[in-house]
């Protein structure tokens, strides 16, 4: 997938919720206050689109991170920043989401975009808030479930329904990596729940509605780092 990823997900956003990844992008990131010299980290970059559009904004910030588990994404990531000659360096780390190597405590603002359904999203949270400053704030946006997908004949059919498209206008891996991540997709209830139990605050979530009607709507959330957390260790 990695050098048609933009693409890839381009197409995909338009089918299935009538938007485009930069407009999907947009919503996410118009939803972020940012503040000069602020540290940055983008969990499951891909091909570092967030980092660019973010650094095309002209938004001054002091360190800028993206990380995916997928070094030909990297890769490609790689030559598009050096390609667009940013007057501040993207950093690009190849690591899993579910263990961070970075040092806590570090960064302002953590952004993942599109990428939660194929994670553990407990423990991706919990390395978020490990991440986090104190008074951090996280940003995620994904597709959001229903209380219906939770019901065994309904979850079966859609997985059903995700293996078959894939396979057919994709390939075999994709097909099943798909299939395996609805059960992933929570609800924005779900959502709220697993965030407040792994200890932030001042949690936003905000429903977009898709211009599909036979698709879930995609998600947008917010949680805060509390301010007295500041030497905490979050296991």
């Amino acid at each position: 997938m990695a050098p048609r990823y933009e693409s890839l997900m381009n197409s995909e956003l338009n089918r299935f919720w009538g938007v485009s990844y930069p407009e999907f992008v947009g919503e996410l990131v118009n939803g972020i206050d940012f503040i000069d010299n602020q540290k940055l980290l983008d969990v499951a970059t891909g091909t570092a689109f967030i980092p660019q559009f973010i650094s095309k904004q002209g938004f001054s910030f002091d360190q800028f991170v993206g990380l995916d588990i997928t070094f030909e994404m990297l890769s490609n990531a790689k030559q598009q920043i050096e390609n667009n000659n940013f007057h501040k360096p993207i950093r690009l780390v190849c690591a899993s989401a579910h263990e961070m190597p970075f040092k806590n405590n570090n960064f302002d603002i953590v952004i993942c975009c599109l990428a939660t359904h194929h994670m553990n999203v407990d423990m991706l949270l919990e390395q978020i808030y490990m991440e986090l400053k104190a008074g951090g704030k996280f940003h995620i946006g994904d597709v959001g479930g229903s209380k219906r997908w939770k019901v065994g004949i309904f979850r079966a059919m859609i997985k059903a329904f995700a293996y078959i498209y894939f396979l057919f206008t994709e390939n075999l891996s994709r097909a099943r990596a798909e299939s395996e991540a609805i059960a992933n997709i929570l609800t924005i209830d779900e959502w709220r729940e697993l965030i407040f139990s792994n200890g932030f605050e001042s949690v936003k979530t905000r429903e977009l509605k898709s211009k599909r009607f036979w698709t879930p709507n995609p998600v947008i959330l917010e949680g805060k780092k509390p301010m007295e957390a500041v030497n905490d260790v979050h296991i």
